[in-house]
């Protein structure tokens, strides 16, 4: 299996940050849990094409990932406005967050890319594709464990706020077993919520 070693850091000292991956549309896009906690995720632009139902663990590592994912976004637009307005602008807090983005989108992509290969291996049957229990998403794994100890992601950060030079930079520290973020910005209604029999 692939792990967080396998993502580098991105380089974006020359991205422009009107660049944009396109219309996402559903893709990434996860559902309500069902009453046992597991969640139906999109792999496709289009709604309906290609889902997974991710068994619990995976859910709740995923929904985590994806609530920083579009915390991190919210935050390069706060940086955007005030780099425009000219006003209390910090220019290396700014790319430090674009590449925080950044990663964690790339993280995101990798993980669905992860569950495609689960498909095509046939160690998700489907359709409805449903992920086993015993199958765990060890490329978050690290990830978890960052969030849940509160160590940054960023490396050049992280080595700082080690040494107790950035202490405002910490992102948020959650504990893993009792944060519930809400679903997706995009979110969508889980067709077999209702009536599943699983």
């Amino acid at each position: 299996m692939s792990t967080l070693d396998d993502l580098p850091w991105p380089e974006l000292e020359n991205v422009s940050r009107g660049a944009t991956r396109g219309n996402q549309g559903q893709k990434g896009v996860l559902a309500q849990p069902d009453r046992d906690g597991r969640c139906l995720l999109q792999l496709r632009v289009q709604p309906g094409v290609l889902a997974v139902k991710l068994n619990r663990q995976s859910s709740k590592w995923y929904r985590i990932l994806d609530s920083e994912v579009n915390r991190a976004f919210k935050t390069t637009k706060t940086y955007w406005r005030k780099a425009r307005r000219r006003q209390d602008y910090d220019a290396r807090a700014d790319q430090d967050h674009m590449e925080l983005h950044e990663w964690l989108q790339q993280l995101k992509d990798k993980t669905m890319s992860q569950l495609e290969l689960l498909m095509q291996k046939g160690e998700t049957q489907g359709p409805l594709y449903v992920v086993p229990e015993d199958v765990k998403l060890i490329l978050l794994r690290k990830f978890i464990e960052w969030q849940a100890a509160g160590i940054l992601h960023d490396p050049q950060l992280r080595n700082s706020f080690i040494a107790g030079e950035l202490p405002s930079y910490s992102h948020r520290n959650h504990s893993v077993d009792s944060y519930s973020p809400e679903p997706s910005d995009q979110g969508f209604t889980d067709p077999s919520h209702s009536h599943s029999s699983e």
